[in-house]
């Protein structure tokens, strides 16, 4: 009953959280949210698949409620071919009814199948049905303690579903067996994509692309970079190249105001006053709320020093575009629309990307994956002995220290720092001594600290012969980000 042509990378964590509700002995009541194309509903269809069981799978669209209602039905119809339905449901609260039918009639055949609703996109069935929550509320816990019902939200409006479905306020709260953001892949989730591709052009792949499976889905495997740009992105009216003016038209009614935010951010204005200046407004105060929206959407990041993360409010905070993607388009492809609209994307790439695509890689893409990185060796249990941390982000401050890599324990101190570089050149004792030097500047050097140096292009002599004495000094070289266990 698979759903889709393309192989199915990784989601192992959340794949387990599902099928274990499935399995349960009890009623289960799961929200999934996330961006619209991190995959929420191809893992739904996977897990459900899996199960080789029939499943109600019903993807709300813009449409007026007697229109989502006869399409309702139809799903119904499609799921559970042996129930009766001689008209379209009259409202929402008769088709949960109409699954409580289902599930009694098969508790009473001694039919084991649980009773598995999908309804994606909850967000458009609640604004044409505005009593639906509510009525899914007093639905749920009238029947919450039948062990075969599974039902499961999910929805793309990062704010409606925090505010409306998972808020103490919301008609659901206390109610949800389980909760789950899907974020987009990691780096190393990215590379699946690209089996055969070099460490260099995997990291450089997941710059341009970013972790959206939907967006990684558009390129080739056996093609190389520059031929999946020119195919997928620099070509007028492919799904790459149109993606971002969609995205406005669908979350922002194409308010100009957030495409040139995003498009100032793109280019490196990070500051609220800067990104104000960048487009025309007089200062931070006339875009607050417009960035607001955007990080409630998933597409800004709002950054600040990872020791002012445990502050309630922080003056020191700058803004990046949270898609890899999407800061690749409105850097490199939206400023030349008139040059892809004449099928000119060699020029583009010529000219403008291929110069630029070592230093547009290095940051935020590289200085995030490295950061993954060290996550990824705290759940495989591959950390250096000694080497604890609770929380990993950035540093900045003091003028002109900035510390690419810094992670705290629960007390806040700094147990381990990394220094980023993707140059051509190898990285030798300078950038240690360096990274050293800013700690102590900085207030945060802690004694048996770790050091984490990453580069694209490895280490010099000196430096290897250093580190293998230090052990605190860890070198991570392109290779190494794509091979823990």
């Amino acid at each position: 009953m698979s759903t889709s042509s393309f192989p199915f990378h990784n989601r192992t964590r959340e794949r387990h959280s599902l099928q274990q509700a499935l399995q349960s002995k009890r009623a289960e009541l799961v929200i999934l949210y996330g961006r619209r194309g991190v995959g929420k509903s191809a893992l739904l269809r996977q897990v459900l698949d899996d199960q080789q069981s029939h499943y109600l799978f019903y993807r709300a669209v813009r449409r007026t409620l007697p229109l989502q209602l006869e399409a309702l039905t139809e799903a119904f119809k499609a799921a559970f071919p042996t129930v009766f339905l001689p008209q379209p449901f009259a409202s929402t609260s008769i088709f949960l009814d109409s699954l409580v039918y289902e599930a009694d009639r098969r508790e009473k055949a001694g039919d084991p199948a649980p009773v598995c609703v999908v309804i994606d996109e909850l967000p458009y069935l609640a604004d044409v049905d505005p009593g639906f929550l509510t009525v899914l509320q007093h639905w749920w816990d009238d029947n919450k303690r039948r062990p075969n019902l599974k039902l499961f939200l999910a929805g793309s409006y990062l704010s409606f579903m925090e505010r409306q479905v998972l808020d103490e306020r919301a008609p659901l709260y206390n109610r949800r067996t389980g909760a789950m953001k899907i974020e987009p892949l990691d780096y190393a989730e990215a590379a699946l994509f690209f089996p055969d591709y070099s460490p260099e052009d995997k990291m450089l792949a997941y710059a341009v692309l970013g972790g959206m499976p939907s967006y990684l889905e558009q390129f080739q495997p056996d093609r190389t970079l520059k031929d999946n740009l020119l195919t997928t992105v620099l070509r007028p009216n492919t799904y790459l190249a149109q993606e971002p003016d969609w995205l406005l038209l669908e979350d922002l009614r194409r308010d100009v105001l957030y495409g040139s935010i995003l498009r100032a951010v793109a280019h490196g204005e990070r500051k609220p006053s800067d990104i104000a200046r960048a487009i025309g407004k007089d200062s931070a105060q006339d875009i607050t709320q417009n960035l607001v929206t955007l990080q409630d959407l998933g597409l800004l990041v709002r950054e600040v020093p990872i020791t002012e993360k445990r502050q309630a409010r922080s003056r020191t905070s700058l803004y990046y575009v949270a898609d890899h993607y999407l800061n690749f388009w409105y850097r490199f492809v939206d400023p030349a629309r008139s040059l892809v609209a004449q099928e000119l994307g060699e020029q583009v790439w010529e000219r403008s990307i291929l110069p630029n695509l070592g230093h547009y890689a290095s940051k935020p893409a590289f200085e995030w994956a490295s950061r993954d990185y060290l996550w990824r060796l705290a759940r495989a249990g591959a950390l250096p002995s000694g080497l604890h941390f609770s929380d990993a982000g950035t540093w900045w401050g003091g003028g002109d220290i900035e510390i690419d890599v810094v992670a705290l324990d629960e007390s806040g101190s700094v147990t381990a720092a990394g220094s980023c570089k993707w140059t051509n050149e190898t990285m030798g004792l300078r950038e240690l001594d360096a990274l050293r030097r800013d700690l102590a500047r900085a207030g945060l050097e802690r004694e048996g600290q770790f050091y984490f140096l990453f580069s694209r292009s490895g280490f010099n002599d000196p430096l290897v012969e250093y580190a293998k004495s230090a052990l605190n000094v860890i070198l991570v070289a392109l290779e190494d980000f794509y091979q823990i266990p």
